[in-house]
């Protein structure tokens, strides 16, 4: 890796990241004026390094991120810990501490591979249990298996070939391995929807709603689900989601996680919390003020958040701006 210490000329922006501790955070970034065009650079930030910040380029697009705990007979690594990567058109990158990368491949998955089946790109990727998963396109939901490869869960919510609809699915969380929770939109992005798998078939669990953008597990019977037009649902596959929030079609909330039994949401226009049956707007106090975040992390006791330009840390005092070297400051 070489070391980030001053922008080279290219504007980046954060598309996907991942914390490993309150010192330790990877973040994939783009080309800000050329988003979508095959091109990543991998920022890895380690407070107690001298300089702070390393990065490397791969020409990929990356579209989201999560740590990988690896069980002792997982499969390709002993490592205990690694970074995973997701490319848009299904390879996924390990970044396994103090080892060589790996990578992976999503059979079906992805437009342009040879064994791509046409049912668009992935969008997520976590781990559930001791398990990656991840979803995407037309309803595309896949798991790992110890051995490296991946096979298919979306019997009965994959579009195959012939049928007529736009379902992107783009959120994925569950408490355990028999209770998956997917999200996003059906026909349009005013069409959302929410589905668990409990053991092998799936439902769904809530109707009427905007598009999901992003759940999140408190504990087994507590999961969050926010999305377009201020949508924030509470719930869980047994008793049910019931909206939080009154609608507002000019908030799209993008991420949700619990802190300190504190719910907090994140726009691209800055972070409410949720108290008392309403969200409010949240002050960091930094200057000038956090005005963005699309990717919150609760790690090692700090809440991380991370727009598409600016990184603050929050250990439940007070809160932090991570100063990136990769692009001017922030005025």
């Amino acid at each position: 890796m070489k070391p980030l210490t001053k922008p080279d000329g290219i504007p980046l922006m954060f598309e996907a990241a991942v914390a490993r501790t309150r010192h330790d955070l990877f973040v994939a970034c783009s080309h800000r004026d050329e988003r979508f065009d095959g091109f990543s650079r991998l920022c890895l930030f380690r407070e107690e390094k001298d300089p702070t910040w390393a990065y490397f380029d791969m020409p990929v697009t990356i579209s989201d991120a999560a740590l990988f705990v690896l069980a002792s007979n997982a499969g390709l690594s002993n490592a205990p810990t690694a970074y995973v990567f997701l490319d848009e058109d299904g390879e996924l990158y390990h970044l396994p501490m103090g080892r060589e990368p790996e990578t992976e491949r999503i059979a079906d998955s992805g437009l342009w591979h040879e064994d791509a089946k046409g049912w668009g790109y992935l969008k997520s990727v976590t781990q559930i249990g001791s398990s990656l998963y991840a979803c995407g396109g037309s309803g595309q939901v896949y798991r790992r298996l110890r051995d490296g490869s991946w096979e298919h869960i979306d019997q009965g919510i994959l579009l195959t070939e012939g049928i007529k609809s736009d379902l992107s699915l783009g959120a994925i969380a569950g408490p355990n391995e028999e209770e998956i929770y997917v999200g996003g939109w059906h026909t349009n992005v005013n069409d959302g929807i929410l589905l668990c798998r409990d053991g092998q078939c799936w439902t769904s669990v809530a109707h009427g709603i905007p598009s999901i953008s992003s759940i999140h597990i408190e504990h087994e019977a507590s999961i969050w689900a926010c999305g377009r037009h201020g949508t924030l649902l509470h719930g869980n596959c047994i008793d049910g989601f019931k909206h939080m929030l009154d609608l507002d079609r000019g908030r799209p909330y993008v991420n949700v996680v619990s802190y300190h039994r504190q719910i907090y949401l994140a726009t691209e226009t800055g972070l409410f919390f949720y108290e008392n049956g309403a969200a409010h707007r949240l002050k960091t106090g930094l200057t000038p003020e956090f005005n963005d975040g699309h990717i919150l992390q609760v790690v090692d006791g700090v809440l991380w958040a991370i727009g598409y330009k600016d990184i603050a840390r929050f250990d439940g005092t007070r809160w932090e701006r991570i100063p990136f070297p990769g692009n001017p400051l922030i005025p």
